[in-house]
């Protein structure tokens, strides 16, 4: 059995955790999968996003515990410098095209990380986010960076020392879900998504998503130095040039993807 199943769906690449039985939890086999696809998409290939879901009622329970756990993203190698659970997490950082998570039920740990690392996330209502790992004698080491990032940092500090996981309603009050929708109403919202995103030009999102990446990490003025040397190569693309062609015959853009 695929522990993780690949599909193509329209314009979007769908990547769905398939460890019911584990709660979809993550262990190597999972993450390279992950990776794999991620890494696999593709503009050429007429691919403009990519959803990563769980199979059953859980989207995934984080890293694999159980003592028979095969390939447990916690082994480490000391010859082997990057963990499974950090090359997945870059490559949805270099990823060509933006990364959806359908949260269809609880996203936990490891999972709650991966909700974090995409760029988008559409929330079953009944769903909850959490990061129980001090109480196993842990800490969210491995999915902080992305944490970091998404999650408000006093509500952050609260999750990870209490244990305690905030429903659906709470996660989209601190913004850290994008929508939140009913479970029988996830397909639909995350299929008008994708739609939104195929109507807007392919590389100027490439490019603003790496864009914005890096402005992350840069002081003000030296993000306004950035944005000075990125417009002028953004406004040679032939979807810039079509976009503008469009705009000014009154018509719908084709791009080009270039």
């Amino acid at each position: 059995m695929e522990e993780v199943r690949s599909e193509r769906r329209g314009a979007a690449l769908w990547l769905t955790i398939n460890r019911e039985e584990r709660r979809n939890a993550l262990n190597e086999a999972v993450l390279d999968a992950l990776r794999e696809g991620v890494e696999s998409a593709k503009i050429e290939d007429g691919i403009r996003a990519v959803v990563i879901t769980g199979a059953g009622k859980v989207f995934c329970a984080g890293g694999d515990l159980k003592p028979d756990a095969s390939g447990d993203p916690f082994r480490i190698d000391p010859a082997e410098l990057d963990n499974p659970v950090v090359l997945f997490f870059q490559a949805v950082s270099r990823c060509a095209v933006p990364v959806i998570a359908r949260v269809n039920g609880h996203a936990l740990a490891g999972g709650f990380g991966v909700v974090c690392a995409c760029d988008f996330a559409i929330m079953a209502d009944h769903a909850k986010l959490g990061a129980p790992e001090a109480r196993i004698g842990l800490f969210p080491m491995m999915i902080l960076p992305w944490l970091l990032r998404v999650v408000p940092r006093r509500k952050l500090l609260e999750l990870c020392v209490t244990g305690e996981p905030i429903g659906a309603a709470e996660a989209l009050e601190h913004g850290i879900v994008n929508h939140v929708v009913p479970l029988d109403a996830l397909d639909a919202k995350v299929d008008a998504l994708i739609a939104s995103i195929v109507k807007s030009s392919p590389t100027g999102i490439r490019t603003g998503r790496r864009a914005l990446a890096m402005m992350d990490m840069l002081p003000l003025d030296q993000s306004f130095e950035y944005a000075q040397r990125v417009l002028p190569h953004m406004a040679r693309t032939e979807d810039a040039r079509e976009g503008f062609r469009a705009f000014n015959e009154k018509r719908a853009p084709v791009w080009p993807g270039r």
